[in-house]
C-alpha cells in the first residue's frame, strides 16, 4: 500500500472529526474493559529502559491507579536487549501480563502465546490493525508509528553549505563530505549500541519504493550480494563507513553520547525514526533546530519514506490478571502522553500528532511505504538461517568482516539453506 504524506495528514485530521475519542481517561479509557475486574497487579515488560529510569512509568502507575483504584501495583520491568531478555521467559510461560510481540514468532502461533485484542479496537480506529494478526484475531496494537527519515541539526548543515531537503543519493554523499570537512560527523549511526543498525533493514523498503522486499528475497538467488534493494542499503553503510562519515570509535555503544553529539552540533544527522526527536531536544536542542526529512535513496530525485509500526503491546495467554493488562493497555494508548514522549505517530488515528517536526517531513512529500506484514513463510526462513533482522546483529558481523563481499555471499548461502528446508 502506498500513500503520499499529505493524505496521511488528512486522514489523521478527519478520523479525529469523525471518530471522537477523547484523550481523557473518563471518556475512553474503560471501553470494552470489564471494570469489575480490573484489579490486583500485573507485570509489564518493556523495552523503554529510559522512561523506567525516568520514573514516567511511575508516573503512569499511579494515574492508572485513579481510575482503578482497586488496582494494587503495575510492576515495569525495562530489558535494553529486549528479545534477548524476554525470549527466554517465552519457554517458560512466565513472562508477565503486558508485553511486546518478539518478530520471530509467527503469526500462527500468536494464539498460543497471547491474547485476542478484537474487543478493544478495529482497524477503523488503529494504525496496523492487521501487523499482528491471524485467524481473524488481532493479537497486538501498536506503541505508536514513526516515518523514517534523516534527523538533523540545521545549523551544522547550513554552515556546511548544505541545502535542504537532499533529493538524491549522491547529494547525501555530497552533504557528507561537507560536514566532515566542517569537523563534524556527518551521520551518527550508533554501530557499537547494535540496535540502531535495523535502519539498514529498513532502507531497502525506501531503494524498492515498495513493501514487498522481504518476500521477494523468498524467490531471489542472490538477496544480499546480487542486484538487489537489500544489497544497495548495506553497500550504502559500508561506504559511509569506508569513507568515514561516521562516528570513529565504532564499537563503543554511545547512543546516549549521540544525542548529546546532535543536540549540540557535534554531529549533523541521524537516520531513524521521528521517535529520536524528542530524545534530542531533551538533550539541549532548541526545537526549531532540529529538522527532519526523508532519506534519499536513489539519484532521480524521487522521495520515498517508510512509515512504520513501533513494537506491539499484547496480552499475555498466560496472564492471571488479563483484563488489568487489557486496561492498563488502553490507559497507555488513549490517556497517557506516551506518544508526545516518544515522538511517534499516535496509533489512535484520531489523534494528530504533535510533533512539528513531522509538518516539515510532510511538506516534502515522499512516496510513502507501510511497513508489510511478514509471511509465516519469511518468519521461518529467518529463524532457520539465524539472521537477526532487525537487531543489527549480523550487519556487525558483515561490516566488520575482512571481505565484504564474502560476507554477503555467506548471508546468501545461509538463507538459501534455510528456504529450502522452508520453501517446498
Amino acid at each position: 500500500m502506498k500513500l503520499t504524506v499529505p493524505t496521511i495528514t488528512k486522514t489523521i485530521v478527519a478520523s479525529a472529526l469523525a471518530f471522537g475519542i477523547s484523550s481523557t481517561a473518563s471518556a475512553g479509557v474503560t471501553d470494552g474493559i470489564n471494570k469489575s475486574l480490573v484489579k490486583g497487579e500485573i507485570t509489564f515488560y518493556t523495552n523503554r529502559t529510559d522512561l523506567v529510569e525516568a520514573g514516567v512509568y511511575k508516573r503512569y502507575e499511579k494515574e492508572f491507579k485513579e481510575i482503578y483504584p482497586q488496582v494494587t501495583e503495575v510492576k515495569v520491568v525495562g530489558f535494553a536487549d529486549y528479545q534477548g531478555g524476554l525470549r527466554p521467559r517465552m519457554n517458560t510461560g512466565d513472562y508477565g501480563d503486558l508485553v511486546l510481540i518478539l518478530p520471530s514468532v509467527p503469526s500462527e502461533q500468536y494464539g498460543n502465546f497471547y491474547e485476542p485484542l478484537n474487543d478493544l479496537y478495529g482497524p477503523e480506529d488503529v494504525y496496523f490493525y492487521d501487523a499482528w494478526a491471524d485467524s481473524g484475531n488481532a493479537y497486538g496494537i501498536s506503541m505508536g508509528n514513526s516515518v523514517e527519515g534523516l534527523v538533523y541539526n540545521k545549523e551544522v548543515l547550513k554552515k556546511a553549505g548544505v541545502e535542504v531537503p537532499i533529493k538524491t543519493l549522491s547529494g547525501f554523499f555530497d552533504a557528507a563530505a561537507k560536514i566532515k570537512a566542517n569537523g563534524q560527523i556527518p551521520l551518527y549511526i550508533n554501530f557499537g549500541a547494535q540496535w540502531p543498525l535495523q535502519q539498514w533493514d529498513k532502507f531497502p523498503l525506501v531503494v524498492e519504493g515498495s513493501n514487498d522486499v522481504y518476500e521477494k528475497m523468498l524467490t531471489q538467488d542472490k538477496p544480499f550480494s546480487g542486484d538487489t534493494s537489500y544489497n544497495k542499503s548495506l553497500s550504502v553503510l559500508k561506504k559511509l563507513i569506508d569513507d568515514g562519515f561516521t562516528e570513529k570509535d565504532l564499537m563503543t555503544n554511545s547512543w546516549e553520547d549521540s544525542k548529546n553529539a546532535i543536540a549540540k552540533g557535534d554531529a549533523g544527522m541521524y537516520y531513524l525514526g521521528n521517535w529520536v526527536i524528542p530524545q534530542v531536544i531533551e538533550r539541549g536542542a532548541e526545537p526549531s533546530n532540529v529538522g527532519f526529512m526523508p532519506m534519499p535513496s536513489n539519484d532521480k530525485g524521487e522521495l520515498n519514506a517508510q512509515m512504520n509500526h513501533d513494537w506491539g503491546y499484547a496480552v499475555s495467554k498466560h496472564s492471571k490478571n488479563k483484563e488489568t493488562a487489557k486496561a492498563y493497555l488502553k490507559f497507555i494508548i488513549e490517556a497517557s502522553d506516551f506518544e508526545e514522549i516518544a515522538g511517534f505517530i499516535p496509533t489512535l488515528k484520531s489523534k494528530k500528532p504533535s510533533l512539528q517536526q513531522l509538518d516539515e517531513f510532510m511538506s516534502y512529500e515522499p512516496n510513502v511505504i507501510q511497513t508489510p506484514v511478514n509471511s509465516s513463510t519469511f518468519i521461518e526462513v529467518t529463524n532457520r538461517s539465524k539472521i537477526d533482522f532487525y537487531s543489527g546483529g549480523y550487519i556487525q558481523d558483515v561490516i566488520t568482516s575482512k571481505d565484504f563481499a564474502e560476507a554477503l555471499e555467506k548471508l546468501d548461502s545461509r538463507w538459501d539453506r534455510a528456504k529450502k528446508r522452508v520453501v517446498k
